[in-house]
C-alpha cells in the first residue's frame, strides 16, 4: 500500500532514490530472494547477496510501480525515461497480424501502451493463477487487478488459455482470420514432449509449440521485446528485435532463448523467475 502513493504524488526521480533506499529495509522482500539468489550464483553470476537482493527487490518495485504509474502518465515522464531501441515495429498497414513475445522479466507493463500508439493493440494471452487458500489471496486479487489495467491499456479483452475453460477458438480466429496482434510470455516450466528445446545459458530452455506451430505456418512476424529498469537513474530501457524471416519452430525457440539470456547477461537480478529456474533451465 506504501508503492500507490509514493508512486503517484513523488517526481519519479525522488520516488526512485526513495525506492532504493527503501529495499534496504526490506521493502518488496520475498521469502524467495535468499532462493533466487542461490540460482543466480549456480548459473555464474556472482553477485553479492546484499546487493544482489536489493536489485531484485529493485525490479519487482519497478515492475509494480509502472502498474500505479500507468494511471497517469505524462509526456514529460515518457521523454525522460522511456527509451527504446533496435529494430522499428511492423507497419500495422502491411502487417496487422504481429506476435509479440517478452519474458518476466524487468518492467514491461508500460510497453502495452507503446505498442498500441503504433496501431498494435494486441490481446495479452494469460493463465488464471491457482484460488489461494483463504487468508492469503492479495496476489491473486491483484493478478486481476492487473489484467483488468491491461485490457485498459492494450484496448483489447486478453485472452484465456493454459486450463479446461481456455480460449483457443478466440486466439485461433485472433490471429488467422482477423489478423491482430497477439502477445505472451513463454518462459514458463513447460513439459518437453509437448515443446521445442534451446540451449540457455548452461542448459536448455523449453517453448510450448501449440502457438508456434502457428506462427510459422501463417508467416506471423515476431517482436521480440524487453523493458528493464535502469537502476541508474530508474529509467525504462526497452529494446525490440522484429523477426520476419524464420522456417522452423526451432529457428523461433533459439531466437526466444537468445533474447532472454542476453536480457539476463546485462541484468541477471532483473528475471523474476530465478527461484523457479531449476523447473525452466534444463542441465
Amino acid at each position: 500500500m506504501l508503492l500507490a502513493p509514493l508512486v503517484i504524488l513523488l517526481p519519479w526521480s525522488l520516488c526512485f532514490r526513495v525506492l532504493r533506499f527503501l529495499t534496504r529495509l526490506g521493502l518488496a522482500g520475498n521469502a524467495s530472494d535468499d532462493e533466487a539468489w542461490m540460482r543466480m550464483q549456480r548459473h555464474g553470476f556472482k553477485q553479492p547477496r546484499h546487493l544482489a537482493v536489493r536489485q531484485i527487490r529493485l525490479h519487482r518495485l519497478a515492475d509494480l510501480a509502472d502498474f500505479y504509474r500507468s494511471w497517469r502518465l505524462s509526456p514529460a515522464w515518457l521523454q525522460r525515461y522511456w527509451r527504446v531501441s533496435g529494430d522499428p515495429l511492423p507497419d500495422p498497414q502491411q502487417h496487422p497480424a504481429v506476435l509479440f513475445v517478452t519474458f518476466h522479466y524487468g518492467a514491461g507493463f508500460l510497453a502495452l501502451r507503446h505498442f498500441r500508439q503504433h496501431g498494435l493493440g494486441m490481446a495479452a494471452l494469460y493463465r488464471p493463477p491457482p484460488r489461494p487458500p483463504q487468508g492469503s489471496r492479495f496476489d491473486y486479487h491483484f493478478f486481476w487487478w492487473r489484467l483488468r489495467s491491461i485490457f485498459r491499456l492494450t484496448g483489447v479483452r486478453p485472452i484465456r488459455v493454459g486450463d479446461n475453460q481456455s480460449e483457443l477458438k478466440m486466439l485461433v480466429q485472433r490471429l488467422v482470420r482477423d489478423r491482430q496482434p497477439v502477445g505472451f510470455m513463454p518462459d514458463i516450466p513447460t513439459h518437453r514432449e509437448h515443446a521445442v528445446g534451446a540451449d540457455f545459458l548452461d542448459g536448455k530452455i523449453y517453448f510450448a509449440t501449440g502457438l508456434l506451430r502457428l506462427i510459422v505456418k501463417h508467416r506471423v512476424p515476431v517482436v521480440l521485446y524487453t523493458s528493464v529498469l535502469d537502476l541508474h537513474d530508474g529509467g525504462r530501457n526497452v529494446e525490440l528485435q522484429v523477426l520476419h524471416d524464420y522456417n522452423s519452430l526451432e529457428e523461433l525457440a533459439r531466437a526466444f532463448a537468445a533474447c532472454l539470456e542476453r536480457a539476463i547477461r546485462r541484468d541477471p537480478t532483473a528475471w523474476h523467475l530465478w527461484a523457479f529456474a531449476d523447473e525452466i533451465l534444463i542441465t
